[in-house]
C-alpha cells in the first residue's frame, strides 16, 4: 500500500471516528443502520429514551425493539429498502409525510404506549445514507420527544371547546333575560300605549290619563334598567369613563346588593391610568375570581386589593370561604376548572403572572402581578 492510500486510509479513519463522537455526543436521540438493517450506531440519547443500551442493541436489527411490542419495520428500515411513499403511508397512514429539508427523507409523528410510564409522542425523521455513487448504504434516523407539546396541543383544544360552550352559554343566558325581562316590559309597554291609542277621546283626560302615563313611563324606567343591566354584564361602561378602580367598587357594591356577600376594595398606592386592554384583563380576573367566590367558596366576606406599584400593577382577591386543593401542576383545564384557566391566560396575555393559593377550610388568595412597561 503506498504512503498516500496509507494516508488516506488513516484520514477516513479519523473522519468516522469523529461522525461516531458526533452521533453519540449528540441531545437529539440517533440511530443509524447499514444496508443489511442492522444497527451501527445507537447513541447514549436514544438509550436514554428508549431504555435499550447500545450493546444489546448494536449489530443486531433489532432496531423496533424500543418502540413496538413486535417486530415491524422502523422509517430508517423503508428507507434503506427504498420503500415508496404509498407504502410508507400504509405503516404510517397520515402521520407520515416526505420531508421538506432532505431530498429522499420521511418524517412521521406517532404515539408510543410502551414508552416511559404513560406513552410518549415522538417526531422521527428518517434520511438515506448514500456512498460517492449515490447508492443508499443505510439509513439514519432522529427522534424527538414531543408529548409535553401534544398535551399542551390537546388541552388547548379542550380549553377552546370549553370556552366556545361557555360563551354560547353565556349568549343563551343574555338571549333569555332580554327574552325574559326586557323583552317582556318593552310588549307591556306596547300595549299600553295600544290602549291609550284606541281609547275613545273622551276617556284620554284628567287622572285615568295621568295613571295610566304613569305606569306606562314605570314600564319604560323598567325597559331601560334591564338594557343597562345586559350592557353591564357584556362590558362596563364605567371602565371606560372612570378607570379600574372605579370599575372594581361598582362590581364589589353590585355583588353586595345582589347576594350579600360583602366586598372591601382598597387602593394602596397612587392610581394611575392603564392601556384599555390591560384593565379589561385584570377587571376580567376579578369578575371570574368574585364569580367563584361567589358560586363555590360559601364565603361571608370578599377583599380586592389593588396596588399601583413603580414597577408593576399587583391585583388580589381573597375570600375566607371553604377553599379547595389545588392541582400540583396547575392544569387547570384537564381538571376542568376552566375559571381558573382563563385567569391564567388572562393574565399572561398582560405579560403577567398569577399566584393561586387555596387550603381547604382557609380560604383562597389570588395574587396578579402585572408590568407597568405592558405594551
Amino acid at each position: 500500500m503506498t504512503e498516500s492510500k496509507i494516508k488516506l486510509t488513516e484520514q477516513k479513519g479519523a473522519e468516522s471516528e469523529i461522525t461516531c463522537k458526533i452521533i453519540d455526543g449528540s441531545p437529539i436521540p440517533t440511530f443509524t443502520i447499514n444496508e443489511q438493517h442492522k444497527i451501527v450506531h445507537w447513541n447514549i440519547a436514544l438509550e436514554s429514551l428508549s431504555g435499550a443500551k447500545r450493546e444489546k442493541v448494536v449489530g443486531t436489527d433489532r432496531q423496533w425493539v424500543a418502540f413496538y411490542t413486535e417486530k415491524r419495520p422502523t422509517l430508517a428500515d423503508l428507507i434503506v429498502d427504498k420503500t415508496s411513499i404509498a407504502e410508507i403511508e400504509q405503516y404510517y397512514q397520515d402521520k407520515g409525510k416526505k420531508s421538506s429539508l432532505i431530498d429522499g427523507a420521511y418524517e412521521a409523528e406517532d404515539f408510543f404506549p410502551q414508552l416511559g410510564e404513560n406513552g410518549r409522542w415522538l417526531h422521527f425523521m428518517a434520511s438515506p445514507v448514500k456512498n460517492n455513487d449515490g447508492e443508499i448504504i443505510g439509513a439514519i434516523e432522529t427522534l424527538q420527544d414531543v408529548t409535553e407539546r401534544r398535551h399542551m396541543e390537546n388541552r388547548s383544544r379542550l380549553y377552546v371547546q370549553q370556552i366556545t360552550k361557555a360563551q354560547e352559554e353565556e349568549r343563551a343566558r343574555i338571549a333569555r333575560e332580554l327574552h325574559d325581562e326586557l323583552a317582556q316590559s318593552l310588549l307591556l309597554l306596547t300595549q299600553g300605549l295600544d290602549f291609550l291609542t284606541s281609547t275613545e277621546e273622551e276617556k284620554l283626560s284628567g287622572e285615568p290619563l295621568i295613571q295610566s302615563l304613569e305606569k306606562l313611563h314605570s314600564q319604560a324606567i323598567g325597559a331601560l334598567e334591564d338594557l343597562r343591566r345586559c350592557v353591564q354584564d357584556l362590558r362596563p361602561p364605567i371602565l371606560d369613563q372612570l378607570g379600574l378602580l372605579a370599575t372594581l367598587e361598582w362590581m364589589a357594591e353590585d355583588l353586595t346588593q345582589k347576594y350579600g356577600l360583602d366586598i372591601q376594595v382598597k387602593m394602596i398606592g397612587s392610581e394611575r391610568g392603564l392601556p384599555t386592554e390591560i384593565e379589561l384583563l385584570l377587571f376580567r380576573i376579578a369578575q371570574e375570581a368574585l364569580t367563584n367566590t361567589r358560586r363555590h367558596a360559601e364565603a361571608s366576606h370578599a377583599w380586592i386589593t389593588l396596588e399601583f406599584g413603580d414597577d408593576e400593577i399587583v391585583l388580589a382577591v381573597n375570600d375566607n370561604g371553604k377553599g379547595f386543593k389545588l392541582p400540583e401542576q396547575g392544569d387547570f383545564t384537564s381538571m376542568g376548572k376552566l375559571g381558573l384557566a382563563g385567569m391564567k391566560q388572562r393574565a399572561l396575555l398582560a405579560n403577567g403572572t398569577i399566584e393561586m393559593k387555596s387550603t381547604p377550610g382557609r380560604g383562597t388568595s389570588l395574587i396578579v402581578r402585572v408590568p407597568r412597561d405592558t405594551p
